[in-house]
């Protein structure tokens, strides 16, 4: 049981991890981005192709952003510049932080047993690789 310090059944559900495999690795990546940073839309997209090699369409990325909001992980406002439209800036709240956690510890969970499928599947199929990963 992962003590993340707040009731997880007060959470939402669209912004936490599912339940064994991880399908949807989005709302994790956005977490993380915007844990320390404040970015907006076109700054996400640009940093998930560039930097994380995640390449999803813009009405993906802001209906999520828009889920998170909903569900209280994130937050947002207007920052209107000189010039040009005004861009809505996210931030992650402290559930967000929260829910990052736990993205982080079932993600982690994922890997180990990833892992173990590797080792196992190597030690059958490919034997000499088995031993370097163990």
């Amino acid at each position: 049981m992962i003590d993340s310090g707040f009731a997880t059944s007060a959470l939402r559900e669209s912004g936490l991890p599912p339940k064994g495999t991880p399908k949807n690795y989005l709302m994790a990546w956005l977490l993380v981005m915007l844990k320390d940073h404040n970015l907006h839309g076109y700054e996400i997209m640009k940093e998930l192709k560039e930097k994380f090699d995640v390449v999803t369409d813009p009405g993906t990325v802001y209906r999520a952003l828009r889920q998170l909001e909903r569900d209280g992980y994130i937050s947002s406002w207007w920052d209107p510049k000189e010039q040009g439209p005004a861009r809505r800036i996210y931030t992650v709240t402290e559930a967000g932080s929260a829910a990052l956690r736990l993205w982080s510890a079932a993600l982690q969970q994922y890997r180990s047993n990833l892992d173990q499928f590797f080792v196992l599947y190597q030690s059958k199929h490919e034997p000499g690789k088995a031993r370097n990963l163990a």
